[in-house]
């Protein structure tokens, strides 16, 4: 009788009972008003500088998911880590952030440093659902090459005579 009592228990706890065995050891979740007031601070900034500075407090930012307990990733790729429920998604913000910062150093001719923004954004968060950004600073890059300058360097050549 103890084992069906036992067994009736295990099967109406479900999925929810053997979670509990499981201990997560991950650090909280960031939270996002740090992230958002960073981002304020990012729309209202004019010095590169500072922009810079602002950019940088979104590189640690990672939203993966939780992930599921190691009994279900046995299951294979049908198990995916499961989305972050927030309001505000911080890649994108960071995104943003360094989208505008970019548009900020092109525009104080800090062309090399708005290049290595933009550069930033396609490296960072083209593996993510956001191709709006990405395709921003593709299309702000394509606009930066094409302001460079070109450069002619004369050598003279050494075979001819003087």
């Amino acid at each position: 009788m103890r084992w069906i009592v036992c067994l009736f228990t295990i099967l109406l706890s479900g999925c929810h009972g053997v979670s509990l065995l499981e201990r997560t050891t991950a650090e909280p979740p960031s939270p996002i008003m740090p992230l958002w007031e960073s981002y304020q601070q990012c729309l209202a900034a004019t010095d590169p500088m500072e922009l810079a500075l602002i950019v940088e407090r979104f590189e640690p930012v990672v939203s993966e998911g939780a992930e599921p307990p190691s009994w279900m990733k046995a299951w294979g790729h049908h198990v995916t880590n499961q989305p972050r429920r927030t309001s505000v998604d911080p890649q994108a913000l960071g995104a943003a952030c360094t989208l505008r910062a970019a548009g900020v150093m092109a525009e104080a001719e800090f062309m090399p440093e708005a290049r290595a923004l933009y550069q930033r954004v396609l490296a960072r968060y083209s593996n993510r659902d956001l191709d709006y950004y990405v395709d921003r600073a593709k299309a702000a890059l394509a606009g930066l090459q094409d302001s460079t300058p070109a450069v002619v360097a004369f050598r003279p050549d050494r075979a001819l005579p003087r």
